[in-house]
């Protein structure tokens, strides 16, 4: 194959990685470009060597989920605008949505050894918000520990903000944590690390219920997840309330 036919195929396989809709078992070129991926030495340096130029790395490559990538900071590729999503006007309202974000992954992988096993969790913004709640009360009355620098954070969220506080039309108001949660679940699935789960009926009409996604547990995996993830899931609390629920509800 000439170096052309693997410049272009390099560009394919990326252009599929970059669109999170698509996977190999339900499109065959990529089906076909991933397993030389895996077999053909100079495609996957080739592909290598072109991400590595635009920040990009490859976090895993299955037949179910395709390659997934990650961007560095410092990528063009790189998310670096939220604000369609995340209203955020300042410190405090970044601290809560970093520990909602923090709260959804240690729901979906409520243990250290969970994020690195295959399979799906039903989550909502309730339950990401409950948790987060409870991690912080037991933090308050010295039942679990804190890292470093996470305590303005944890205040913020537990102390400062209402967990739900209603619109004059009965809506979730942005800034109650249950809605910052859901936020961060809806950004969350423009990236396909969560879907809408239409399967059974959400807690609220102004939430939905979504399911975590292998692209997400990836993320999660590789990049040792969010800080707040790693404090909630090391202290067992998320542990506990996941398997409780799951003895009470079938997730």
């Amino acid at each position: 194959m000439s170096t052309r036919d693997t410049s272009r195929d390099v560009g394919f396989l990326l252009r599929y990685a970059l669109d999170h809709t698509l996977t190999p078992s339900r499109h065959d070129t990529y089906s076909h470009l991933l397993d030389r991926y895996h077999t053909d030495p100079e495609l996957r340096s080739a592909f290598d060597e072109t991400a590595a130029g635009l920040g990009v790395r490859v976090l895993t490559a299955d037949r179910m989920t395709g390659l997934v990538l990650t961007a560095e900071a410092e990528s063009p590729l790189a998310v670096t605008d939220t604000s369609r999503w995340l209203k955020i006007r300042g410190s405090a309202d970044r601290m809560v949505y970093g520990v909602a974000l923090g709260g959804v992954a240690a729901w979906c992988y409520p243990t250290a050894r969970s994020v690195r096993e295959p399979g799906t969790r039903r989550v909502t913004a309730v339950d990401v918000d409950r948790l987060i709640r409870e991690h912080a009360a037991a933090v308050e009355v010295g039942d679990v520990g804190l890292d470093d620098g996470l305590g303005p954070a944890w205040l913020e969220y537990s102390t400062r903000r209402k967990q739900v506080e209603l619109t004059d039309g009965g809506q979730l108001k942005r800034y109650s944590t249950v809605r910052m949660c859901e936020d961060v679940l809806v950004m969350l699935s423009v990236f396909g690390l969560v879907i809408v789960d239409k399967t059974v009926s959400p807690p609220r009409t102004d939430l939905q219920v979504w399911r975590s996604t292998d692209r997400f547990r990836a993320h999660v995996a590789a990049s040792g997840g969010p800080l707040a993830w790693q404090t909630i899931a090391h202290s067992g609390i998320s542990a506990q309330i996941v398997a409780d629920q799951d003895n009470g509800n079938d997730a």
